[in-house]
Protein backbone atom coordinates (compact mmCIF):
# COMPACT_ATOMS: atom_id res chain seq x y z
CA UNK A 1 0.00 0.00 0.00
CA UNK A 2 1.23 3.18 -1.17
CA UNK A 3 0.12 6.94 -0.62
CA UNK A 4 0.59 9.78 -2.03
CA UNK A 5 -0.19 13.47 -2.04
CA UNK A 6 -3.54 14.57 -4.55
CA UNK A 7 -2.07 17.50 -6.11
CA UNK A 8 -5.85 19.29 -6.33
CA UNK A 9 -6.89 18.48 -2.55
CA UNK A 10 -3.39 18.49 -0.22
CA UNK A 11 -5.28 17.57 2.38
CA UNK A 12 -6.52 14.30 1.16
CA UNK A 13 -4.17 11.38 0.47
CA UNK A 14 -4.71 8.40 -3.18
CA UNK A 15 -4.12 5.09 -1.94
CA UNK A 16 -2.30 3.01 -4.24
CA UNK A 17 -3.01 -0.50 -4.26
CA UNK A 18 0.28 -2.57 -4.30
CA UNK A 19 -0.03 -6.41 -4.01
CA UNK A 20 3.86 -6.98 -2.84
CA UNK A 21 3.34 -4.15 -0.64
CA UNK A 22 0.42 -5.18 1.22
CA UNK A 23 1.72 -8.34 1.73
CA UNK A 24 4.41 -6.78 3.90
CA UNK A 25 2.15 -5.34 6.11
CA UNK A 26 0.95 -6.09 9.82
CA UNK A 27 -2.44 -7.09 10.24
CA UNK A 28 -3.43 -4.14 12.06
CA UNK A 29 -1.93 -2.04 9.69
CA UNK A 30 -4.61 -3.90 6.77
CA UNK A 31 -7.40 -3.83 9.37
CA UNK A 32 -6.37 0.03 9.22
CA UNK A 33 -6.31 0.20 5.96
CA UNK A 34 -9.65 -2.00 5.46
CA UNK A 35 -11.74 0.95 7.72
CA UNK A 36 -9.90 3.90 5.72
CA UNK A 37 -11.32 1.84 2.60
CA UNK A 38 -14.25 1.56 4.03
CA UNK A 39 -14.99 5.09 4.78
CA UNK A 40 -14.34 6.30 1.60
CA UNK A 41 -16.84 3.91 -0.38
CA UNK A 42 -19.60 4.76 2.89
CA UNK A 43 -19.23 8.04 0.97
CA UNK A 44 -20.29 6.69 -2.41
CA UNK A 45 -22.89 3.58 -1.07
CA UNK A 46 -25.01 4.94 1.59
CA UNK A 47 -28.90 5.28 2.29
CA UNK A 48 -29.00 9.50 2.12
CA UNK A 49 -27.10 8.92 -1.80
CA UNK A 50 -29.73 7.49 -4.58
CA UNK A 51 -28.41 5.14 -6.66
CA UNK A 52 -28.25 7.47 -9.51
CA UNK A 53 -25.49 9.48 -7.98
CA UNK A 54 -23.42 6.45 -8.86
CA UNK A 55 -23.99 5.26 -12.01
CA UNK A 56 -20.04 4.27 -12.20
CA UNK A 57 -20.89 1.57 -9.56
CA UNK A 58 -23.50 -0.18 -11.49
CA UNK A 59 -22.66 -3.19 -13.97
CA UNK A 60 -21.86 -2.63 -17.35
CA UNK A 61 -24.85 -4.12 -19.75
CA UNK A 62 -23.77 -2.08 -22.91
CA UNK A 63 -23.81 -5.69 -25.54
CA UNK A 64 -26.28 -7.41 -23.34
CA UNK A 65 -29.00 -8.92 -25.65
CA UNK A 66 -32.43 -7.93 -25.52
CA UNK A 67 -35.09 -10.05 -24.93
CA UNK A 68 -36.36 -12.80 -27.47
CA UNK A 69 -38.34 -11.40 -30.21
CA UNK A 70 -38.33 -8.22 -28.07
CA UNK A 71 -38.96 -5.22 -30.56
CA UNK A 72 -36.70 -2.05 -30.23
CA UNK A 73 -38.43 1.43 -29.66
CA UNK A 74 -41.90 2.47 -28.70
CA UNK A 75 -43.91 0.13 -26.51
CA UNK A 76 -47.25 -0.99 -28.37
CA UNK A 77 -50.05 2.01 -28.35
CA UNK A 78 -47.58 4.43 -27.59
CA UNK A 79 -48.98 8.06 -29.12
CA UNK A 80 -46.02 9.16 -31.36
CA UNK A 81 -44.08 12.63 -30.41
CA UNK A 82 -43.87 13.39 -34.45
CA UNK A 83 -43.10 17.15 -34.40
CA UNK A 84 -45.84 19.11 -36.48
CA UNK A 85 -44.06 21.76 -39.14
CA UNK A 86 -46.99 23.88 -40.28
CA UNK A 87 -45.00 26.70 -43.24
CA UNK A 88 -45.59 29.97 -42.73
CA UNK A 89 -43.64 30.98 -46.04
CA UNK A 90 -42.82 29.18 -49.39
CA UNK A 91 -39.19 28.98 -50.59
CA UNK A 92 -38.04 27.95 -54.02
CA UNK A 93 -34.42 27.70 -54.56
CA UNK A 94 -33.97 27.48 -57.95
CA UNK A 95 -31.20 28.91 -60.72
CA UNK A 96 -31.15 29.67 -64.47
CA UNK A 97 -27.36 29.53 -64.65
CA UNK A 98 -24.94 26.42 -64.45
CA UNK A 99 -22.31 27.73 -62.07
CA UNK A 100 -19.58 25.30 -64.22
CA UNK A 101 -20.09 26.93 -67.67
CA UNK A 102 -22.24 29.91 -67.07
CA UNK A 103 -24.98 27.94 -69.78
CA UNK A 104 -28.18 28.36 -69.67
CA UNK A 105 -29.39 24.85 -70.93
CA UNK A 106 -30.97 23.96 -67.36
CA UNK A 107 -33.63 21.17 -66.77
CA UNK A 108 -34.67 20.19 -63.09
CA UNK A 109 -32.35 16.91 -62.27
CA UNK A 110 -34.72 16.44 -59.11
CA UNK A 111 -36.33 18.80 -56.52
CA UNK A 112 -35.82 18.35 -52.97
CA UNK A 113 -39.20 18.73 -50.67
CA UNK A 114 -37.68 20.34 -47.39
CA UNK A 115 -39.57 21.75 -44.33
CA UNK A 116 -37.44 23.81 -42.20
CA UNK A 117 -37.15 24.74 -38.66
CA UNK A 118 -34.95 28.64 -38.39
CA UNK A 119 -34.39 31.22 -36.28
CA UNK A 120 -33.20 35.01 -37.77
CA UNK A 121 -29.86 35.58 -37.22
CA UNK A 122 -29.17 37.53 -33.75
CA UNK A 123 -28.65 41.10 -34.01
CA UNK A 124 -26.22 43.63 -31.81
CA UNK A 125 -28.21 45.41 -29.45
CA UNK A 126 -29.48 48.53 -30.31
CA UNK A 127 -28.70 52.02 -28.04
CA UNK A 128 -31.87 53.78 -27.37
CA UNK A 129 -32.11 57.56 -26.09
CA UNK A 130 -34.75 57.28 -23.89
CA UNK A 131 -36.95 60.24 -22.97
CA UNK A 132 -39.83 58.95 -20.64
CA UNK A 133 -42.12 61.79 -20.22
CA UNK A 134 -43.83 61.20 -16.33
CA UNK A 135 -47.12 62.44 -16.41
CA UNK A 136 -49.45 64.46 -14.16
CA UNK A 137 -53.06 64.44 -14.41
CA UNK A 138 -54.57 67.70 -14.37
CA UNK A 139 -58.23 66.28 -13.29
CA UNK A 140 -57.45 63.86 -10.56
CA UNK A 141 -53.99 65.36 -9.37
CA UNK A 142 -51.85 61.33 -9.75
CA UNK A 143 -48.90 61.24 -11.43
CA UNK A 144 -47.57 58.00 -14.33
CA UNK A 145 -45.48 56.97 -16.06
CA UNK A 146 -47.28 55.88 -19.50
CA UNK A 147 -48.41 52.76 -19.66
CA UNK A 148 -47.09 51.39 -22.95
CA UNK A 149 -43.01 51.82 -20.90
CA UNK A 150 -40.89 49.47 -21.34
CA UNK A 151 -37.54 51.07 -20.53
CA UNK A 152 -36.56 50.62 -16.97
CA UNK A 153 -35.84 53.65 -14.91
CA UNK A 154 -32.90 52.87 -13.80
CA UNK A 155 -29.59 51.26 -14.91
CA UNK A 156 -28.24 50.99 -18.64
CA UNK A 157 -29.71 47.75 -19.67
CA UNK A 158 -32.96 47.13 -21.18
CA UNK A 159 -35.47 44.29 -20.37
CA UNK A 160 -34.60 41.97 -23.69
CA UNK A 161 -31.09 41.74 -22.73
CA UNK A 162 -31.60 41.04 -18.82
CA UNK A 163 -33.71 37.86 -19.73
CA UNK A 164 -31.33 37.00 -22.21
CA UNK A 165 -28.75 37.20 -19.63
CA UNK A 166 -30.84 35.42 -16.83
CA UNK A 167 -31.85 32.45 -19.69
CA UNK A 168 -27.84 31.78 -20.07
CA UNK A 169 -27.32 32.12 -16.18
CA UNK A 170 -29.84 29.93 -14.86
CA UNK A 171 -31.46 27.93 -17.59
CA UNK A 172 -27.99 27.11 -19.44
CA UNK A 173 -26.09 27.44 -16.38
CA UNK A 174 -23.63 29.66 -17.56
CA UNK A 175 -20.70 30.81 -15.78
CA UNK A 176 -20.21 34.86 -15.70
CA UNK A 177 -16.93 34.73 -17.91
CA UNK A 178 -19.00 31.92 -20.56
CA UNK A 179 -21.80 34.42 -20.94
CA UNK A 180 -20.17 37.31 -21.43
CA UNK A 181 -17.87 35.64 -23.99
CA UNK A 182 -21.18 33.94 -25.80
CA UNK A 183 -22.95 37.59 -25.94
CA UNK A 184 -19.86 38.89 -28.02
CA UNK A 185 -19.51 36.19 -30.48
CA UNK A 186 -23.44 35.75 -30.76
CA UNK A 187 -24.71 39.06 -30.64
CA UNK A 188 -21.12 41.01 -30.90
CA UNK A 189 -21.84 42.69 -28.30
CA UNK A 190 -18.76 43.86 -25.35
CA UNK A 191 -19.81 43.02 -21.91
CA UNK A 192 -17.94 42.51 -19.10
CA UNK A 193 -18.22 39.72 -16.24
CA UNK A 194 -18.52 41.74 -13.46
CA UNK A 195 -21.34 44.28 -15.89
CA UNK A 196 -23.13 40.77 -16.37
CA UNK A 197 -23.30 40.51 -12.60
CA UNK A 198 -25.26 43.61 -11.96
CA UNK A 199 -27.69 42.85 -14.38
CA UNK A 200 -28.24 39.64 -12.75
CA UNK A 201 -28.46 41.29 -9.28
CA UNK A 202 -30.45 43.85 -11.03
CA UNK A 203 -33.27 41.15 -11.80
CA UNK A 204 -32.66 39.45 -8.28
CA UNK A 205 -34.05 42.90 -6.60
CA UNK A 206 -36.87 43.24 -9.50
CA UNK A 207 -37.51 39.78 -8.06
CA UNK A 208 -37.54 40.61 -4.77
CA UNK A 209 -41.76 41.15 -3.89
CA UNK A 210 -42.67 37.78 -6.08
CA UNK A 211 -39.47 35.94 -3.66
CA UNK A 212 -40.80 37.16 -0.69
CA UNK A 213 -44.77 36.38 -2.03
CA UNK A 214 -43.50 32.91 -2.86
CA UNK A 215 -42.03 32.62 0.84
CA UNK A 216 -45.50 33.02 2.02
CA UNK A 217 -47.06 30.78 -0.24
CA UNK A 218 -45.01 27.85 1.42
CA UNK A 219 -46.03 28.83 4.79
CA UNK A 220 -49.89 28.66 3.86
CA UNK A 221 -49.62 25.08 1.80
CA UNK A 222 -50.89 22.17 3.54
CA UNK A 223 -48.70 19.67 1.75
CA UNK A 224 -45.10 20.31 1.39
CA UNK A 225 -42.20 18.43 0.70
CA UNK A 226 -38.82 19.55 2.10
CA UNK A 227 -34.94 18.70 1.66
CA UNK A 228 -31.67 19.91 1.83
CA UNK A 229 -27.65 19.52 0.76
CA UNK A 230 -24.52 20.87 1.55
CA UNK A 231 -22.84 24.13 -0.68
CA UNK A 232 -20.12 26.25 -0.17
CA UNK A 233 -20.29 29.67 0.85
CA UNK A 234 -17.04 31.87 0.99
CA UNK A 235 -15.69 28.65 1.55
CA UNK A 236 -18.01 27.65 4.65
CA UNK A 237 -20.41 25.23 4.62
CA UNK A 238 -24.27 26.23 4.11
CA UNK A 239 -27.36 24.59 3.18
CA UNK A 240 -29.58 24.62 0.34
CA UNK A 241 -32.90 24.01 1.63
CA UNK A 242 -36.07 23.15 -0.78
CA UNK A 243 -39.80 23.58 0.20
CA UNK A 244 -41.73 22.07 -3.08
CA UNK A 245 -46.00 21.75 -2.97
CA UNK A 246 -47.97 21.27 -5.91
CA UNK A 247 -47.29 24.56 -7.51
CA UNK A 248 -44.42 26.69 -5.93
CA UNK A 249 -40.84 25.30 -5.21
CA UNK A 250 -38.84 27.39 -2.66
CA UNK A 251 -35.20 27.43 -2.47
CA UNK A 252 -33.42 28.87 0.60
CA UNK A 253 -29.47 28.61 1.55
CA UNK A 254 -28.73 28.85 4.82
CA UNK A 255 -25.89 28.59 7.46
CA UNK A 256 -27.94 26.23 9.52
CA UNK A 257 -29.58 22.27 8.69
CA UNK A 258 -31.31 22.90 11.96
CA UNK A 259 -34.85 23.25 13.33
CA UNK A 260 -34.08 27.36 13.07
CA UNK A 261 -34.94 27.24 9.44
CA UNK A 262 -38.01 25.69 9.59
CA UNK A 263 -39.12 27.45 11.70
CA UNK A 264 -38.39 30.65 9.73
CA UNK A 265 -39.91 29.62 7.08
CA UNK A 266 -42.79 27.53 7.83
CA UNK A 267 -43.05 29.14 11.98
CA UNK A 268 -43.05 26.55 14.78
CA UNK A 269 -46.94 26.32 14.67
CA UNK A 270 -47.20 24.91 11.32
CA UNK A 271 -49.50 22.56 11.38
CA UNK A 272 -49.72 21.08 7.66
CA UNK A 273 -48.32 17.86 6.32
CA UNK A 274 -44.89 17.87 5.52
CA UNK A 275 -42.90 14.85 3.32
CA UNK A 276 -38.93 14.50 4.28
CA UNK A 277 -35.94 12.38 5.34
CA UNK A 278 -35.58 11.24 9.10
CA UNK A 279 -33.38 14.29 9.60
CA UNK A 280 -33.97 15.08 13.43
CA UNK A 281 -34.58 19.06 12.75
CA UNK A 282 -37.94 17.94 11.04
CA UNK A 283 -39.39 17.09 14.66
CA UNK A 284 -39.32 20.36 15.59
CA UNK A 285 -42.85 20.70 13.82
CA UNK A 286 -44.60 19.32 16.59
CA UNK A 287 -48.10 20.18 15.09
CA UNK A 288 -47.38 18.98 11.49
CA UNK A 289 -48.09 16.00 10.08
CA UNK A 290 -44.86 14.17 9.25
CA UNK A 291 -44.26 11.48 6.10
CA UNK A 292 -40.81 9.92 6.43
CA UNK A 293 -39.16 9.16 3.23
CA UNK A 294 -39.79 5.57 2.20
CA UNK A 295 -36.35 5.35 -0.28
CA UNK A 296 -33.79 6.14 2.70
CA UNK A 297 -35.30 3.65 4.56
CA UNK A 298 -35.26 1.25 1.50
CA UNK A 299 -31.42 2.16 0.58
CA UNK A 300 -30.47 1.75 4.04
CA UNK A 301 -32.45 -1.68 4.74
CA UNK A 302 -30.70 -2.30 1.24
CA UNK A 303 -27.28 -2.05 2.87
CA UNK A 304 -27.67 -5.18 4.81
CA UNK A 305 -25.80 -8.45 3.67
CA UNK A 306 -26.89 -10.69 6.27
CA UNK A 307 -29.71 -13.43 5.76
CA UNK A 308 -31.58 -12.15 8.43
CA UNK A 309 -30.98 -8.09 6.82
CA UNK A 310 -31.91 -9.31 3.37
CA UNK A 311 -35.15 -10.67 5.31
CA UNK A 312 -35.96 -7.73 6.88
CA UNK A 313 -35.19 -5.66 3.16
CA UNK A 314 -37.62 -7.98 1.72
CA UNK A 315 -40.40 -7.16 4.54
CA UNK A 316 -39.97 -4.19 4.32
CA UNK A 317 -40.41 -3.89 0.54
CA UNK A 318 -43.67 -5.58 0.60
CA UNK A 319 -44.71 -3.15 3.11
CA UNK A 320 -43.72 -0.15 0.12
CA UNK A 321 -45.38 -2.14 -2.27
CA UNK A 322 -48.58 -2.85 -0.16
CA UNK A 323 -48.51 1.29 0.37
CA UNK A 324 -49.06 1.89 -3.87
CA UNK A 325 -51.44 -0.23 -3.91
CA UNK A 326 -53.39 0.81 -1.30
CA UNK A 327 -53.44 4.63 -2.27
CA UNK A 328 -53.91 3.46 -6.27
CA UNK A 329 -58.06 3.76 -4.84
CA UNK A 330 -60.18 5.98 -3.29
CA UNK A 331 -61.09 5.26 0.68
CA UNK A 332 -63.04 6.88 3.22
CA UNK A 333 -61.65 8.70 6.09
CA UNK A 334 -62.46 5.89 8.41
CA UNK A 335 -60.72 3.40 6.02
CA UNK A 336 -57.52 5.34 5.77
CA UNK A 337 -57.43 5.76 9.72
CA UNK A 338 -58.32 1.92 9.97
CA UNK A 339 -55.28 1.02 7.71
CA UNK A 340 -52.87 3.47 9.27
CA UNK A 341 -53.34 1.56 12.81
CA UNK A 342 -52.87 -1.94 10.96
CA UNK A 343 -49.96 -0.86 9.15
CA UNK A 344 -48.06 0.69 11.99
CA UNK A 345 -48.88 -2.16 14.54
CA UNK A 346 -47.32 -4.58 11.59
CA UNK A 347 -44.12 -2.75 11.18
CA UNK A 348 -44.03 -2.21 15.32
CA UNK A 349 -44.18 -6.33 15.40
CA UNK A 350 -41.20 -6.62 12.43
CA UNK A 351 -39.24 -4.09 14.49
CA UNK A 352 -39.53 -6.23 17.53
CA UNK A 353 -39.12 -9.37 15.68
CA UNK A 354 -35.87 -8.35 14.21
CA UNK A 355 -34.55 -6.05 17.44
CA UNK A 356 -32.58 -9.64 18.55
CA UNK A 357 -30.10 -9.41 15.79
CA UNK A 358 -27.18 -7.50 16.79
CA UNK A 359 -26.18 -6.60 13.02
CA UNK A 360 -30.04 -4.97 12.36
CA UNK A 361 -29.76 -2.70 15.34
CA UNK A 362 -29.19 0.85 13.37
CA UNK A 363 -31.90 -0.07 11.11
CA UNK A 364 -34.72 -1.09 13.62
CA UNK A 365 -33.49 2.01 15.73
CA UNK A 366 -33.85 3.87 12.06
CA UNK A 367 -37.51 2.65 11.94
CA UNK A 368 -38.23 2.96 15.54
CA UNK A 369 -37.54 6.30 16.30
CA UNK A 370 -40.40 7.23 13.62
CA UNK A 371 -42.57 4.65 13.56
CA UNK A 372 -45.56 6.58 13.98
CA UNK A 373 -44.08 8.30 10.80
CA UNK A 374 -44.10 5.72 8.03
CA UNK A 375 -47.68 5.68 7.04
CA UNK A 376 -48.79 9.44 6.89
CA UNK A 377 -49.58 8.55 3.66
CA UNK A 378 -52.12 6.24 4.41
CA UNK A 379 -54.13 8.46 6.68
CA UNK A 380 -53.85 11.31 4.35
CA UNK A 381 -54.80 11.18 1.11
CA UNK A 382 -53.03 12.68 -1.96
CA UNK A 383 -49.47 12.35 0.55
CA UNK A 384 -46.20 10.33 -1.26
CA UNK A 385 -44.65 7.80 0.78
CA UNK A 386 -41.02 9.23 -0.81
CA UNK A 387 -38.86 12.49 -0.68
CA UNK A 388 -38.75 12.13 -4.30
CA UNK A 389 -40.21 15.57 -5.45
CA UNK A 390 -37.69 16.98 -3.07
CA UNK A 391 -34.86 15.21 -3.92
CA UNK A 392 -35.80 16.34 -7.92
CA UNK A 393 -36.23 20.05 -7.16
CA UNK A 394 -32.53 19.60 -5.61
CA UNK A 395 -30.88 18.41 -8.72
CA UNK A 396 -30.39 21.84 -10.45
CA UNK A 397 -28.70 22.85 -7.56
CA UNK A 398 -26.85 19.66 -7.43
CA UNK A 399 -25.57 20.60 -10.79
CA UNK A 400 -24.89 24.42 -10.31
CA UNK A 401 -22.03 23.32 -7.70
CA UNK A 402 -20.79 20.83 -9.54
CA UNK A 403 -20.03 23.52 -12.04
CA UNK A 404 -19.31 26.57 -9.93
CA UNK A 405 -18.30 24.74 -6.84
CA UNK A 406 -19.15 27.37 -4.52
CA UNK A 407 -20.56 30.80 -4.10
CA UNK A 408 -17.71 33.42 -4.08
CA UNK A 409 -19.89 36.23 -1.72
CA UNK A 410 -23.35 36.64 0.27
CA UNK A 411 -25.00 38.62 -2.87
CA UNK A 412 -24.12 35.79 -5.49
CA UNK A 413 -26.16 33.18 -2.75
CA UNK A 414 -28.89 35.44 -2.91
CA UNK A 415 -29.26 36.01 -6.32
CA UNK A 416 -28.94 32.25 -6.91
CA UNK A 417 -31.51 31.66 -4.16
CA UNK A 418 -34.24 34.02 -5.33
CA UNK A 419 -33.89 33.43 -9.11
CA UNK A 420 -33.22 29.76 -8.87
CA UNK A 421 -36.84 29.44 -7.00
CA UNK A 422 -38.96 31.78 -9.00
CA UNK A 423 -37.75 30.43 -12.39
CA UNK A 424 -38.06 26.80 -10.77
CA UNK A 425 -42.12 27.51 -10.00
CA UNK A 426 -42.69 29.11 -13.10
CA UNK A 427 -41.58 25.75 -14.95
CA UNK A 428 -43.48 23.30 -12.16
CA UNK A 429 -46.68 25.98 -13.45
CA UNK A 430 -46.01 24.92 -17.48
CA UNK A 431 -46.01 29.27 -17.93
CA UNK A 432 -43.74 30.19 -20.55
CA UNK A 433 -40.41 31.80 -18.92
CA UNK A 434 -39.86 34.44 -21.33
CA UNK A 435 -43.03 35.74 -20.88
CA UNK A 436 -43.37 35.66 -17.07
CA UNK A 437 -39.82 37.21 -17.04
CA UNK A 438 -40.89 39.69 -19.19
CA UNK A 439 -43.90 40.96 -17.55
CA UNK A 440 -42.32 40.89 -14.08
CA UNK A 441 -39.41 43.12 -15.14
CA UNK A 442 -41.58 45.91 -16.78
CA UNK A 443 -43.47 46.02 -13.61
CA UNK A 444 -40.57 46.21 -11.35
CA UNK A 445 -38.09 48.12 -13.39
CA UNK A 446 -40.27 50.26 -15.79
CA UNK A 447 -42.73 51.99 -13.56
CA UNK A 448 -42.63 54.37 -10.04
Amino acid sequence: MDRKKSEGNSHREIIVLDKNLLNQKSKEELVKFVLILGHRLQQYENSNTPSSANKHLKPDTSGNQSKKNAQRGAPIGHEGKTRKQIPQRKEIIDCEECPNCHGHHLEDDKIIKQIIEEIQEPVAPEIIDGEIHKKKCLDCGITFIPPKNTLPLKGSFGINLMILVIFIKFILRGVLRKTSSFLEVSHAFNITPASINKIIRRVTEAAGKEYELLKLKIRNATKIYIDETSFSVLGKNQWVWVFRTETDILLVIRPSRGSNVLEEILGKDYAGTIICDCWRAYNFLVLANIQRCWSHLLRKSKELISVVGIHLHEKLKEMFEEIKQFNLTSHTTEERIKKYLEMTSQLEEIIIYYSKYPELEHVIKYINFNLEHWFTCIKIEGIEPTNNFAEQSLRESVVVRKIIGAFRSETGKENYETLASIIASWQLKGLDLKSELKKMLIKNLCFC
